[in-house]
């Protein structure tokens, strides 16, 4: 397996490598104040007006609850609460974990020690932590702390504990997991509740919450483990004089009884900047025993570092950001959490920690957070509980601090590590199909963001079926057409090519709507897998793994894997290493226009609503189609054949796209010109790139890196979704059938896709010569004397597919690749339209010739 060394000894450190959080259903505060009110309807003394205020004040938009709705303020049995306990607080912190061990990427058993803390408790065997061990699939002899009743500060302290266990056993792996149903105060609430009751009821909420904390230190690390935070230091204190700011306690009827005194969160707030100043003082020394010049801020410096705080409530939040001069920008996850699930008790901890490690990794994932939140590498843990006591943890974000870590992965984890260069369409359709099981999968991109513009692409059977079939992608964006109508100059008349088998499959969509499915799917299944701002700069081959330079904030980092993905485009950096034999990228003698027309006009919508349209002039050709079903988007493309000298792509303005279409005569596009709005206009040259081979032992190319010709009604970038899901479905089977070398595989992936290319190829060809100097001339004259044989011989030029791999098609790899066979296309008899073209000529020409020769020849015999 391959694993990356570190070029830095580190001193003795802790971190957290993964989060998660799971939370119940999620009901507004109108559905919780109607659910209240009915539960109380018999109770003549109940303050509607009351609890009516105190839901609003809490400031939840949305309060999450275990239980239905119609349960949630149903007075409870003991063996009822128990089974409430059994069932869903064990589900909620099993569904935590779970997200924290598959984003951490390691395997289950690797986990030496278990921490659990609730507040939900109980006396009921088996306890929860024997539980989780056994649903999780731990090993029977991992180490198991468990602690009750420390109420609000819980998943900060088990944190605390984790930091200390790591830092003196580096090898140490700690699953920490908080969870509380809280609400079950709703179900253990007197029969004629207090105002205190209704407080306490309004106030807290369902959750669990998780996180996987380890050690390194200069002598031991492990491989393909990813650090999140660092730990730095952690600070716990009892505030004396509070004792009588919170109570809580069962009465003889079973009820739990919770006061909170209004002076709390005051109290709260002005205990913390002392709190806070003696943590960040600790964190100083830590960090200069440690010979680390990192700066620890000081308490000026507070504002530009975020605070994780408990999710206490409005009041609380304020209080500690007025107390310590802030402002709610740097407690954003807290509010964050608390506003869309409520006050969770210990589970808030992690949640809000788990929140703000999701930001990190989203910020990768091109999702946009109308924060303003800093950029501190720097973060403060708070948390506060009966006592009243507080806890803190002082963090930096190693994902900042440290981009020279290496991807880490479990010593025992026997899957392979692919690496894939490039975060378009085909790279992320690539680590869609992936088994996760198998393969641990990152993605690096050299943007800032995953993202594509909003121009349309025709999406062909194949890739409709593969994406919704195969990879189980959803919330596709897909529009239809019925039939191709051709505009041509001087000609009233349209030609209307309709397919002879139409398909539902087979129409247009937004690339940005379909870079966004597919990473969504990605994501789901290999969480935190997306690197951005990697540009990739070389690479270097090993014996049994392969390294890739990238170039990140200014740095060099080194990431090797088992097997290295090239889905880096036409400029790609792994197609030089791969392709020895051929590495051809040559202009591709088009200058192509696109833009948008966001919102028709009726005439225009009328003219393209239902067809595909096709502008083609001497040197033109122009598509214009639809590209989603929820609205009337109009992508436009204007091809011009040596339209101008190669450039990089860039902005165009609608004066210089009218000097093409008036050059050509393409009065549809003109008018369009005239009347519409357009969007979002960019020029840009095309390219051909033909390389050979597309792999070698430990790296492949795919997409447009290892093969390029077009434009061609998009059939490169439908083949690019088509190598990477053959690719993906070659490697899944590997494990199932380990009978050949991941050589072997990759040759049989390349003598499967090879012949769609050079098919693709060939017809791309014969569309171009339409439009050459060579041909033009003589193209012209057959489009004005046989319309309709060359409308036929266009529309034939299109008029394939390509098959959907399948295992049962493993073709041998010591065979070469097929060229120039109709091998992996469907729909046609040859692969050269010209030959089916000729061979129709051929036949006109002998009936041609029959017609007028059998006359002659029967006068001849007469007479």
């Amino acid at each position: 397996m391959a694993s990356s060394l570190m070029t830095n000894p580190l001193p003795p450190s802790s971190f957290v490598f993964s989060t998660g959080a799971a939370f119940g259903n999620h009901y507004t505060t109108k559905e919780v104040l109607e659910a209240l009110i009915k539960q109380q309807q018999e109770n003549d003394s109940f303050d509607v007006d009351f609890a009516s205020r105190v839901l609003d004040k809490c400031g939840f938009d949305f309060h999450s609850f275990a239980l239905p709705l119609d349960h949630i303020f149903r007075r409870f049995s003991r063996e009822e609460y128990l089974k409430l306990r059994r069932e869903q607080l064990v589900g909620l912190a099993e569904q935590a974990c779970r997200t924290a061990i598959d984003r951490w990427g390691g395997d289950g058993r690797d986990i030496t020690h278990l921490f659990w803390g609730t507040m939900t408790g109980a006396l009921d065997s088996p306890t929860i932590d024997v539980q989780l061990v056994k649903k999780l699939g731990l090993n029977m002899d991992v180490e198991r702390t468990s602690i009750e009743g420390m109420g609000c500060l819980t998943g900060f302290r088990l944190l605390n504990l984790a930091r200390q266990v790591s830092l003196s056993d580096p090898k140490a792996r700690i699953l920490v997991v908080a969870a509380d149903l809280r609400s079950a105060l709703g179900n253990s609430m007197p029969s004629k509740p207090t105002r205190e009751d209704i407080v306490s009821v309004s106030l807290f909420r369902d959750a669990a919450s998780a996180a996987v904390v380890g050690g390194q230190s200069h002598n031991y690390s492990r491989s393909s483990e990813r650090p999140c935070y660092e730990i730095v230091t952690g600070l716990s204190r009892i505030v004396e004089g509070t004792d009588h700011l919170v109570d809580y306690h069962e009465t003889n009827e079973g009820a739990i009884r919770l006061f909170l005194h209004r002076d709390l969160p005051e109290n709260i707030g002005k205990s913390e900047p002392g709190f806070v100043s003696t943590l960040l003082e600790k964190g100083r020394k830590v960090m200069l025993n440690k010979s680390d010049d990192a700066h620890v801020p000081t308490m000026n410096e507070l504002r530009g570092v975020d605070i994780l705080c408990h999710t206490g409530g409005p009041k609380v939040l304020r209080e500690v950001a007025k107390c310590l001069g802030l402002t709610s920008k740097n407690l954003y996850s807290s509010w964050e959490v608390m506003k869309n699930n409520g006050n969770l008790s210990g589970a808030s901890n992690l949640s809000v920690l788990n929140h703000h490690n999701e930001m990190a990794m989203e910020k990768t994932r091109n999702v946009k957070f109308n924060t303003g939140i800093s950029k501190s590498k720097w973060a403060i843990c708070l948390s506060m509980g009966p006592g009243v006591c507080l806890e803190g943890i002082l963090i930096r974000d190693a994902r900042k601090c440290f981009p020279e870590l290496p991807m880490y992965k479990s010593v025992n984890d026997r899957r392979k590590v692919v690496h894939i260069v490039g975060g378009g369409i085909a790279g992320l359709t690539l680590a869609a199909k992936l088994d996760p099981s198998q393969y641990i999968v990152r993605v690096f991109e050299a943007s800032t963001e995953i993202r594509e513009k909003g121009y349309g692409l025709a999406i062909w059977p194949s890739t409709m079926r593969i994406l919704r079939d195969q990879l189980g992608i959803t919330g596709l964006d897909f529009r239809t057409s019925t039939s191709m109508v051709i505009n041509r100059p001087n000609f009233a008349t349209k030609l209307e090519i309709k397919p002879k088998k139409s398909s539902s499959d087979k129409g247009f969509m937004k690339r940005s709507a379909l870079l966004k499915c597919i990473l969504e799917r990605v994501l789901k299944k290999h969480p935190g897998c997306i690197y951005t701002g990697h540009r990739c700069i070389r690479i270097k081959f090993g014996s049994s793994a392969v390294a890739a330079d990238f170039e990140c904030n200014g740095s060099i980092v080194s990431h090797s894997c088992d097997l290295l993905v090239g889905a880096d485009g036409v400029n790609s950096i792994v197609r030089k290493y791969v392709s020895c034999n051929i590495d051809s990228k040559s202009y591709g003698h088009m200058t192509a226009y696109r833009f948008m027309i966001p919102s028709p006009s009726p005439e225009l919508l009328k003219q393209t609503e239902q067809t595909w349209n096709m502008s083609i002039s001497s040197s033109i050709h122009s598509p214009a189609y639809h590209v989603s079903s929820e609205n009337s988007g109009l992508n436009v493309v204007v091809l011009e054949y040596d339209g101008g000298a190669p450039s990089q792509p860039r902005s165009a303005n609608i004066d210089e796209l009218e000097d093409v279409a008036k050059r050509s005569k393409l009065d549809f596009i003109i008018n369009m010109l005239k009347t519409e709005k357009i969007e979002d206009l960019m020029c840009y040259s095309t390219y051909h790139v033909d390389a050979e081979p597309w792999h070698q032992p430990l790296a492949v190319i795919i997409g447009d890196a290892a093969h390029a010709y077009g434009p061609l009604t998009a059939k490169m970038a439908n083949l690019a979704v088509n190598d990477a899901y053959t690719l993906g479905e070659i490697l899944n089977h590997r494990s199932k059938t380990e009978i050949k070398s991941q050589d072997e595989l990759l040759h049989e992936w390349e003598a499967v896709q090879r012949p769609k290319f050079e098919v693709t190829k060939l017809r791309t060809l014969r569309h171009l010569q339409l439009y050459s100097p060579t041909w033009r001339g003589f193209s012209i004259f057959l489009w004005r004397v046989f319309p309709g044989i060359m409308s036929n011989y266009f529309g034939s030029i299109f008029a394939y597919d390509y098959s959907i791999y399948s295992k049962n098609e493993l073709r041998n790899p010591t065979e070469k690749p097929i060229v120039l066979s109709c091998h992996g296309i469907v729909g046609m008899t040859d692969a050269d339209p010209l030959t089916a073209f000729l061979r129709q000529w051929v036949l006109l020409t002998i009936i041609f010739v029959s017609s007028i020769m059998f006359p002659i020849i029967c006068l001849m015999m007469i007479f």
